[in-house]
């Protein structure tokens, strides 16, 4: 239901209470006319981040949505084809028939929308983190041809790599058989990169 900030519409968009950089990046990234209604989660425990994220959904619909968006790459954590869709059904029941968008569903509608095919990625986390997420996309078709982790050691942590390791770990799997680069997480804080 539109409001005074957001005539075109509104879009509850859930975020890890820690990441400080992803509310300013939405706002960025806000079409204009739409009102985004940040809700947070705890990401203290790295390993229920999604249920996390699945109890502040019922808190959303108080705000006159008309979309949710879920921003949090869940396939870095020891994810398949099988968790995804189950998880999808458990949001829709308590998005209440109100449209979503999950991030990771989000990455994978943006990489076949540009036509990728062999794909650069780099994560933030873990080598474990990284190659969940590997095997995620790989299911889903696509080839990663490079894959790097930057070793952040807890979630929390990642607001604050330096933009600089940051391209530096982007160039790492760029090479010329690579046609799209991808960074798997929201927490580097990259939108002005980008």
């Amino acid at each position: 239901m539109p409001d005074r900030f957001g005539p075109r519409g509104v879009v509850a968009v859930l975020i890890p209470v820690q990441n400080s950089n992803m509310q300013p990046e939405y706002e960025m990234m806000r079409p204009e006319g739409i009102s985004n209604q940040m809700y947070r989660f705890n990401i203290n425990s790295p390993d229920t981040v999604g249920e996390a994220m699945l109890e502040v959904v019922p808190h959303t619909l108080k705000c006159w949505l008309d979309m949710i968006v879920g921003g949090n790459s869940l396939e870095m954590r020891d994810w398949s084809l099988e968790k995804q869709d189950w998880y999808t059904g458990e949001f829709a029941k308590l998005s209440e028939g109100k449209p979503f968008v999950l991030a990771t569903d989000a990455v994978i509608a943006a990489l076949r929308t540009v036509g990728a095919k062999r794909v650069g990625m780099m994560s933030p986390l873990s080598v474990e983190n990284a190659k969940s997420a590997v095997d995620y996309y790989t299911a889903h078709g696509f080839v990663i041809a490079a894959s790097t982790a930057l070793l952040v050691d807890h979630p929390v942590n990642a607001v604050n790599v330096p933009m600089e390791r940051v391209v530096e770990a982007f160039e790492e799997v760029n090479s010329p058989d690579v046609d799209t680069l991808l960074h798997v997480g929201g927490s580097l804080g990259i939108v002005p990169l980008i």
